[in-house]
């Protein structure tokens, strides 16, 4: 037969798992690098957001075990999960054992509860994808089930027991709690389907990651927590799950796997043309340079690592094993030694996304896969490579309650996040020396009742101006001219630079908003302007956020602590947690300025969102009255990029630029598979301008977005449409896809809006044990259509509707932990079905799954751009406090052009702000005046130059760049382009100015006809101006959208529109009823891309 066939047999070992191994031959597969490098970015961006937060334990699955080691020895995780833990904490264990369910989640809550007692309330836990498959339970579950049910499979699912009846008659220990937890589509797959022997058949995806976080949950929550006044309490515990095994499966190779498989090639190449039959092309020494790499064969029969060697001379009549599972001991020893120091501290490592050029070098030893050093290297020597050197001990910043911060070491930093702290962030050249500030008499205002804003803020809307910092270029007497002054009847300039000033300055600052890219450039550009000033300012950092600035958690920023958290993702340094997230209340107001003249500030730097920035506007007002000479100054930083007037925030790039790496990955995926539909849901609200920016650089095939004016949308229409989109790929061949959500397009679901409403007055009346078991007492008590509704949806997201706020201390519905994509997945799988019963589809071809992308790019490494705009605007935020210039939030223009070109500007903090007047306590609430530029009727669609759903392509931007061609390419964002044409601030510049000549004019005038005329006629433009004024306030009153209006004013919305309609309509016979209908049945407007 080898006579008659010529064909050479060759393979080439890919896995990314590591399914294949041969010691010295094939320490790992080809795609193997890539895999563990993808993970381990995002891994790391959550462990720093974890670390940041402190308040979150993140559940994610990986891979398989060698897969899942490797990521946890790379980024440091909490604790690790893996499908055989036998030998991870004790060297005398059973190689064979099996660690059961109740005794891994019974470690997970011990470590959570040493963590606590530690002042850690936050962690990362990985689990191997295949741990639940493998539970000795598991087996148990189905040979329970398959004795109630029977072996037999018939055609009809209504003689099959219901799951509550099968879930009786399963024995209470170990067994019956496994199966209530697992989701429904598991349980349907356990007692409706058989595999060939007649065994219950399990679905692909189990969510190990979500059933192992919910009992984890339900043990801690057995047990009462730390003691508080004498009693013990139950403390939160706050799970988030991920499953980043998708995003492995299509990326762009390492340059580690593109030297590998280019090898691997060539070796390939060389086998056939030796006519070599049976090999397999291998590569040994790959802990070498490339250059010093040994390319080698092996014979397939060494694959079989259970074959003695004499006997491999043919291969065995079976499958070749898979290795995946094979943990090497080299690596098993070394997570033993540091398993115990890596839940105590937080060691965490961040690597970052791939980097790539064309020198074709694949980086240091340290940078190799531990799974292929672990063949050439001694246990210490890998321990030297893990975790170079030991943790310090933490900085205590409060006994009561027990807070500590771990810090950063660099020696144990990654090697992309050492080549960061290197990076000098550009900043416009001329605010490196003397700089002039030029004030503008009009400033744009947010608040169409500026009388009511000025009641709550008379100090500051009094004596606070809109400045430019400019280069002043020649000086006559006091008089300061400069290149950048523009015309303006009302301007005034000082002068100031790095130059001597009378007293030192002491300046305090607070990271007081939740993670986004950013924050520590901001910092390092504060702190290196005022370490330039002589005498050097001292910089006091709040630790914290608002809770460090009230119990006066403090400690002086030195040059040491900077240089470690440079240009670094996150905001550890300073970290975001505890009690309070506002300053909304008085005596939260009164301990800041406490804290404030305690310390003698002369100026106050808060970085955060647009809701914090209200917080400061409060805190400049506060000051002022107590006639602090304390500068309060605001430095936007926000991923949802809504502040009004700001060209863009710090750290939108860096997040839109991450998460559209993500979904080319998955793009990828989908491409290759074609069989395949995944539902992304990422950050921001109904409005998101992060989904729009992601939408035009990858262009998925579908985005929802709010899209009606008046009523919010249907869940029927929307259902509708992505089904429509699914059939119409289906019928050009396309069986995959891209859906992308925000995570606040919730909001504008109706009937969702409507269930929330429900839950949330019965929840009210009664209190609910947070447990599974409360959610039938719940689902009873709804309204008859919205619980019908409520039975469908998945019952993890029942879970998060019911008592995901409980987990923040919220009695509210906590929208960012409802899983919409989940939600929306299983409606579609329903219509789908639907419709394949109905015939009008022939076949069943889809095939659906989600990827949450809500905590993935928080805390990235912020890209160069960020760097920049961020260190440009903490530089500027010293300018201003040495110009004594309150109340301001310091921004920048002209972002689209070079650093060189950009201005700063200073806005007053009231402009960001809006009144509404509030019914039931008959005052004006102060509220942040978000911008949502697709609102705007002027900005141009940004989906309109995108190809139809149905034909598009989702394209791949490959992973960000530091360094090279790519890195130095220009950065713009439809934001950023968008944003310049709505913001009046030239506009009322060029009114200021032309006000100005008209009274120059009318100063000049002789004739009582000209001024008689000039009077005429500004008395005409305001009486039509406020005509304008009138119609937008009654129009922006009957367009409110309900993605606007928070849930727990959704009847008097539903009242007051219905009421406005009715009465809208009295020259007709229409009834109340009759109306609702006719709103009720109108066409949305559903913004789909």
């Amino acid at each position: 037969e080898e006579e008659l066939c010529q064909t050479k047999i060759i393979g080439v070992p890919h896995s990314k798992h590591v399914n294949l191994y041969v010691p010295r031959y094939l320490a790992v597969t080809l795609g193997f690098d890539t895999a563990r490098r993808l993970l381990s970015e995002v891994a790391g961006n959550i462990f720093v957001d974890s670390l940041s937060s402190n308040k979150y334990w993140h559940f994610i699955r990986c891979g398989e075990d060698a897969l899942t080691l490797e990521v946890a020895l790379q980024t440091r995780c909490t604790f690790s999960v893996l499908t055989s833990t036998a030998g991870m904490t004790d060297a005398n264990e059973n190689e064979t054992t099996k660690d059961g369910l109740s005794q891994v989640v019974s470690e997970i809550s011990e470590v959570i509860r040493r963590r606590r007692k530690a002042g850690r309330h936050s962690g990362v836990v990985l689990i191997s994808r295949q741990f639940i498959e493998t539970l000795p339970e598991m087996d148990e579950l189905k040979s329970a089930i398959s004795s109630i049910v029977g072996p037999e499979v018939g055609p009809n699912p209504a003689q099959f027991p219901r799951f509550e009846e099968v879930e009786q008659q399963l024995p209470p220990a170990n067994i019956r709690p496994l199966f209530k937890r697992l989701p429904r589509v598991v349980q349907r797959s356990l007692i409706w389907r058989r595999d060939a022997a007649g065994k219950p058949l399990l679905p692909r995806d189990l969510e190990a990651e979500r059933i192992i976080g919910r009992f984890v949950q339900q043990e801690l929550r057995s047990q009462p927590g730390p003691r508080k006044g004498g009693l013990k309490v139950k403390a939160s515990f706050a799970p988030r799950f991920h499953a980043m095994e998708i995003t492995t499966s299509s990326p762009l190779p390492s340059a580690f796997d593109c030297a590998f498989g280019y090898m691997l090639g060539h070796t390939a190449a060389m086998l056939v043309r030796e006519q070599r039959n049976f090999y397999v092309a291998c590569c040994a020494g790959m802990h070498l340079p490339p250059r010093d790499w040994q390319p080698c064969a092996i014979p397939f029969t060494y694959l079989y690592p259970d074959v003695p060697l004499p006997k491999k001379a043919s291969c065995p009549a079976r499958q070749i094993p898979k290795m995946a599972k094979f943990v090497k001991p080299n690596l098993r020893e070394v997570f033993r030694h540091f398993k115990e120091a890596w839940v105590e501290s937080n060691v965490f490592k961040s690597p970052g996304p791939m980097q790539f050029d064309t020198s074709g070098d694949v980086g240091p030893l340290s940078d190799r896969p531990y799974t292929l050093l672990a063949d050439y290297l001694s246990v210490d020597e890998l321990k030297q490579i893990i975790q170079p050197v030991l943790q310090p001990a933490p900085l205590v910043m409060s006994t009561d309650p027990y807070v500590v911060r771990d810090a950063r070491v660099k020696e144990n930093l990654g090697a992309l996040e050492q080549q960061r702290l290197r990076y000098k962030p550009a900043i416009p050249s001329y605010l490196r020396g003397p700089v002039t500030s030029q004030e503008d008499e009009l400033a744009p205002h947010s608040c169409d009742s500026f009388e009511e804003l000025v009641k709550s803020f008379p100090l500051t809307t009094a004596g606070t101006s809109a400045i430019r910092l400019v280069p002043p270029v020649s000086s006559e007497g006091d008089e300061m001219v400069s290149t950048f002054s523009e015309r303006s009847p009302t301007s005034t300039m000082l002068q100031t630079g790095m130059t001597e000033t009378s007293k030192a300055l002491t300046v305090g600052i607070v990271f007081a908003s939740s993670q986004v890219p950013g924050f520590h450039p901001a910092l390092a550009g504060l702190f290196d302007y005022l370490s330039g000033l002589s005498p050097p300012a001292k910089l006091i950092g709040f630790f914290c956020g608002y809770e460090g600035l009230i119990k006066d958690f403090w400690a002086p920023m030195t040059q040491d602590m900077v240089d470690q958290f440079r240009n670094l993702g996150g905001q550890d340094l300073l970290c975001q947690f505890g009690d309070p997230s506002t300053l909304a209340f008085k005596d939260h107001l009164q301990g800041a300025i406490k804290t404030i003249m305690r310390h003698q500030l002369d100026g106050l730097v808060m970085v955060g969102n647009l809701a914090n920035q209200v917080d400061t506007a409060f805190l400049a007002e506060a000051c002022a009255a107590e006639r602090l000479p304390t500068k309060v100054i605001g430095v936007p930083v926000s991923l949802d990029c809504n502040f009004p007037f700001v060209q863009q925030s710090v750290g939108f790039d860096t997040v839109t630029r991450t998460l559209s790496a993500f979904v080319g990955t998955i793009g990828n995926l989908v491409k290759a598979s074609r069989n395949m539909w995944i539902f992304v849901r990422t950050m921001g609200d109904a409005w998101s301008h992060v989904a729009v920016q992601i939408t035009l650089e990858t262009h998925v095939h579908m985005v929802l977005m709010s899209g009606s004016q008046l009523l919010g949308q249907y869940l029927a229409k929307i259902v509708q449409c992505l089904c429509d989109l699914i059939v119409q790929r289906h019928e050009a061949g396309q069986d995959h896809g891209i859906i992308m959500l925000p995570v606040g397009f919730v909001n504008d679901i109706l009937e969702l809006r409507v269930l929330f409403s429900e839950l949330m007055e019965v929840m009210s009346r009664n209190h609910y044990e947070q447990s599974w078991d409360s959610i039938p007492s719940i689902a009873s008590k709804l309204k008859p259509s919205t619980a019908a509704l409520f039975e469908v949806i998945p019952r993890d997201v029942q879970y998060e509707m019911c008592f995901g706020g409980r987990e923040r201390y919220m009695n509210k519905v906590d929208f960012s932990t409802i899983s919409t994509d989940r939600l929306l997945l299983r409606f579609v799988e329903i219509e789908l079905h639907r419709r394949r019963q109905l015939g009008i589809i022939k076949e069943d071809f889809f095939n659906g799954t989600c990827y949450p992308m809500t905590y993935q790019a928080r805390s990235a490494i912020p890209t160069n751009f960020d760097c920049d705009l961020a260190y440009t605007l903490g530089w500027s935020a010293g300018i201003m406090i040495q110009l004594e210039k309150p109340g301001l939030l310091v921004h920048a223009t002209k972002l689209e052009c070079d650093v060189n070109e950009w201005r700063v500007r200073g806005l007053p903090l009231t402009c960001l702000l809006r009144t509404e007047y509030d019914e039931e306590s008959q005052e004006n609430r102060i509220l942040p005046a978000y911008v949502h530029l697709l609102k705007q009727r002027t900005v141009k669609r940004p989906f309109s130059d995108l190809p139809p759903p149905k034909d598009r392509i989702i394209q791949t931007l490959g992973p960000v760049q530091f360094s090279g061609v790519l890195a130095s390419l220009s950065r713009t964002t439809w934001y950023m382009l968008n944003e310049p044409l709505q913001d009046p601030t030239d506009s009322l510049r060029e009114t200021a100015y032309l006000c100005g000549e008209l009274q120059s004019t009318m100063a000049l005038a002789k004739a009582e006809s000209t001024l008689y005329a000039v009077n005429s006629l500004l008395q005409n433009a305001v009486s039509v101006l406020e005509a304008f004024k009138q119609l937008h306030d009654s129009k922006k009153r009957g367009t409110q959208s309900l993605a606007d209006v928070p849930v727990e004013h959704l009847a008097k919305v539903w009242t007051t529109q219905h009421h406005n309609r009715s009465s809208d309509s009295h020259s007709d016979d229409r009834t109340h009823h009759s109306t609702r209908h006719e709103a009720m049945t109108r066409s949305t407007d559903l913004v789909l891309a």
